[in-house]
């Protein structure tokens, strides 16, 4: 069985080089489908590794993320709630210090604010970054010192500002003269510690002081954000269910006005999103392989026709109804797969091509991904293609009277 069907395919292979450009004319609506399924996969799969990229670089995956719910719903109209809970600096000291798996945390809020300037006139706007912990490793600390930790529980007002407001405050001068100096905001004097470097060319002034400065008024004004990363990905889970038990016993009936998700529930959802997308441009983009399965078909009826005598003398000297149905299906196959391969390769640099377009219009890090995914596919349509469209033509064969089939020649 194996020999005979290794036979077969060796016929199909010597057919195909006979009559290559014929073969490759009956398969240019496979090329031209295939080369669709793959441009579009790969425009996908790049598409959804970047979104996974710009999710992770927001926050960890291994993150699980605690947010105040200040809305509800009333009538079917979202309003703002009139009380509600937040969580303070010495709520998340106790939490933080019970959990043994959270590999780092933070409790942090921003306000956008006008920092007063101690001994002069001046005052310049910044983003105020109120945190519970020093920024974390990716800071690149540039002159002075971060926010020592025992600035946090012992509410002491100092800050680290970044070099683009370092620049503002320094003026002219060489910014390591903003160390020492002090502003007010949020009513309190507070010290300049540190000067951070930007992470982006674009990024606004701002300043890092210990929200356990806070009064309650301005985490109610701006109810922060808690993130707790555990070392493990394995670890999320227990994280998340320790955190909402947490809640309902810090809170009790009030444990509602918090919304608990972890980083890995935003990546399923855009995955199931994406994959909706890449079946139904696979299923809009599979007519153009069907399309050109029907020519395949169509050449291979041909075929049988042209080579009835063949068929004929074959069956004289022995050949039965399943060698002959095996040789049209192992033709039918390596035409498809022909087909499919080229339209891999076409479908792949069409893909490439299309990156320096995309970055002329849109400056985001996005490049087309080739998967293993991508190929199987490939793969799968062309052996369903090459079986169901070849099925007809080699069962219309090997029905052929011999005596009749010789008979025509």
């Amino acid at each position: 069985m194996l020999r005979n069907t290794i036979q077969s395919f060796g016929l199909a292979i010597q057919n195909i080089r006979a009559n290559l450009f014929h073969t490759f004319l009956s398969v240019l609506g496979i090329v031209i489908g295939v080369a669709a399924l793959v441009a579009t996969f790969s425009l996908i799969d790049g598409l959804e590794k970047f979104a996974r990229g710009q999710l992770s670089s927001k926050t960890s995956v291994n993150a699980v993320v605690v947010q105040t719910q200040t809305e509800k719903a009333v009538s079917n109209i979202i309003v703002r709630k009139d009380t509600f809970e937040v969580i303070d600096y010495e709520r998340y000291a106790r939490l933080r210090a019970s959990l043994h798996q959270v590999k780092r945390a933070n409790l942090d809020t921003d306000f956008n604010r006008e920092l007063k300037m101690v001994g002069t006139d001046s005052a310049i706007g910044a983003v105020i970054h109120c945190i519970a912990e020093s920024p974390w490793s990716d800071t690149i600390l540039t002159h002075g010192q971060l926010i020592p930790a025992t600035a946090f529980s012992g509410r002491e007002p100092v800050a680290v500002i970044n070099d683009r407001l370092a620049k503002l405050i320094a003026g002219e001068g060489d910014v390591d003269r903003v160390l020492g100096q002090s502003f007010m905001a949020l009513g309190h004097t507070i010290r300049i510690a540190g000067v951070t470097k930007d992470r982006r060319a674009d990024a606004p002034p701002a300043v890092f002081i210990p929200i356990s400065l806070l009064s309650r008024a301005d985490l109610v004004r701006s109810p922060p954000r808690m993130v707790l990363e555990a070392a493990k990905t394995e670890d999320v889970p227990l994280l998340k269910e320790q955190t909402e038990t947490w809640l309902k016993n810090e809170f009790g009936v009030k444990s509602g006005d918090f919304q608990v998700f972890s980083q890995d529930f935003w990546v399923d959802e855009a995955s199931k999103g994406f994959m909706i997308f890449r079946i139904v441009m696979g299923l809009i983009i599979g007519i153009s392989v069907v399309v050109g399965g029907v020519g395949v078909m169509n050449v291979l009826l041909i075929s049988v026709t042209e080579r009835t005598a063949e068929i004929g003398l074959r069956k004289a000297v022995g050949a039965k109804k399943g060698d002959i149905r095996r040789q049209f299906l192992a033709e039918s196959i390596t035409v498809s797969a022909f087909g499919s391969f080229i339209g891999l390769l076409v479908g792949a640099g069409f893909a490439l091509a299309t990156m320096p377009i995309i970055r002329l219009f849109v400056d985001v890090p996005f490049n087309a991904a080739l998967t293993w995914n991508t190929f199987f596919i490939i793969c799968v349509v062309a052996v369903i293609v090459g079986i169901i469209f070849g099925t007809y033509p080699a069962v219309k064969a090997a029905r052929l009277d011999p005596v009749e089939a010789l008979r025509r020649e």
